[in-house]
């Protein structure tokens, strides 16, 4: 007997009555009919066309027929994903406001800007969509056969800074770039760009020796014809795009360096514990399809397989504490 069943059951014993149960029922079934009616809006952080962007309107037709409810997407850009986030925070607590950042973003705005003061506890992880490895990639003047290799020749040259793209102060590569050189014991210096395709764009021009960047398949590709070099992906197994590829901690230098660059589909935390088993349970059957295995494969995306919500939840807090403890231990400052 469901906990629905057996609450009308003990009110129907006490009020001795038929009508009051159908009383009890009737508020219930209406508010049903009309959660499985409203239009589910998906927020994406960034501008279309992005991986993130491109995730989320995969997910979009089979999470509608999941659901049964009409799905569609907004892109809300900006401030490193954090005008979608307090905009769906701001929404109605029923779980048809949903958001499809980047969990490295998420977590990291407010590390690294004052004006945004919503918290990553305020969101529950109802699924990643997409999550590839950080991969540490120069520019083709360059010919270091090896991390190990990277990472001596500048510590000869202390008086040199090496430069790293990035897409801004606190952004997952500044973080990820500032943890390496930490851990290595090299100076580099960091340069902003907008967004990942003025970085490679930047690596192709030579303006810049190296960037941590997710393997997505542009990338991937400018590898392969040799434009860009791949010194290696930061992540405990070699990426199956790159067999070849050594992975970071295979070298004398690093250890336990692990990074992942991860889209995902959030909700308020408030949302009701019901609704939210309920959309994670939809994704889950999204991501078994194998349209969407086949998706994840044409993206360079890592293969993942769906998780509860508590696993997912279990992975959020993991990737917070991680880059918060990165966060502190190269003085980040929220500007």
């Amino acid at each position: 007997m469901t906990s629905i069943a057996r609450r009308a059951s003990l009110i129907a014993g006490l009020c001795g009555s038929l009508c009051s149960m159908v009383a009890f029922l009737a508020p219930a079934a209406a508010t049903a009919q009309t959660a499985s009616t409203k239009t589910v809006v998906i927020r994406v952080a960034y501008p279309a066309g992005g991986p993130a962007d491109v995730a989320a309107r995969k997910t979009q037709v089979p999470l509608q027929a999941s659901l049964g409810q009409t799905v569609i997407i907004e892109n809300v850009p900006g401030a490193s994903g954090s005008i979608a986030a307090s905009n769906v925070l701001n929404a109605a607590p029923d779980g048809n406001t949903l958001l499809v950042t980047t969990g490295n973003d998420l977590i990291l705005a407010p590390l690294a800007m004052a004006q945004v003061k919503y918290k990553p506890e305020n969101y529950r992880l109802a699924g990643v969509l997409s999550i590839t490895d950080f991969t540490l990639v120069t520019n083709a003047q360059h010919a270091f056969a090896s991390v190990d290799d990277l990472i001596e020749s500048a510590r000869r040259k202390p008086q040199k800074e090496m430069t790293f793209g990035s897409w801004g102060y606190g952004s997952a590569p500044y973080l990820v770039a500032a943890d390496f050189a930490a851990s290595a014991g090299i100076r580099v210096l960091d340069v902003p760009y907008k967004g990942a395709a003025p970085v490679i764009q930047a690596l192709l021009g030579n303006e810049i020796d190296m960037a941590f960047v997710p393997l997505a398949p542009n990338v991937l590709e400018l590898v392969r014809q040799g434009k860009l070099k791949a010194i290696g992906s930061a992540s405990s197994t070699r990426s199956p795009y790159l067999p070849n590829m050594p992975t970071l901690n295979e070298g004398k230098h690093l250890k336990q360096f692990v990074y992942s660059a991860w889209a995902a589909l959030f909700i308020p935390a408030s949302v009701p514990e019901p609704l939210a088993v309920r959309l994670n349970q939809s994704l889950a059957e999204v991501k078994k399809s194998e349209d969407y295995k086949r998706f994840l494969a044409d993206s360079a995306a890592l293969p993942d397989s769906p998780t509860t919500l508590a696993q997912a939840e279990a992975f959020y807090r993991g990737e917070m504490q991680k880059f918060r403890a990165i966060a502190k231990s190269v003085n980040l400052q929220a500007q």
